[in-house]
């Protein structure tokens, strides 16, 4: 014999239409929380750009910097070689005036 099958339609309760009531109140609940909650995001994601945008001008600040200090260190090492070039040819000088006779003073 084959299987049978039984379809019974569930009667309504006294309890359903609280249940709806209440299901109804949840659903009201939770969208007002979902509203809440896209408003919060909306507001992290501005805050968020803002954050960004600070960030890229730090790094475009940051480049600027580390270019000038570039700069600085080059001028820096030019400077100390023309002086160290200057103080090696005062002391070649000097070395030569003590090596040179001494003339007599008239």
């Amino acid at each position: 014999m084959a299987p049978s099958i039984s379809v019974g339609a569930a009667a309504p309760s006294r309890a359903a239409g609280a249940s709806t009531k209440k299901s109804a109140d949840e659903v009201e609940l939770l969208r007002r929380r979902n509203a809440e909650l896209e408003r919060e995001v909306a507001a992290l994601r501005l805050e968020l750009g803002a954050a960004r945008r600070r960030a890229e001008t730090a790094e475009e600040a940051e480049e600027r910097l580390c270019v000038q200090l570039g700069d600085a260190e080059v001028e820096a090492l030019e400077l100390a070689r023309a002086y160290q070039a200057h103080v090696h040819e005062l002391a070649r000088e000097l070395a030569a005036a003590r090596a040179a006779p001494a003339r007599p003073a008239r």
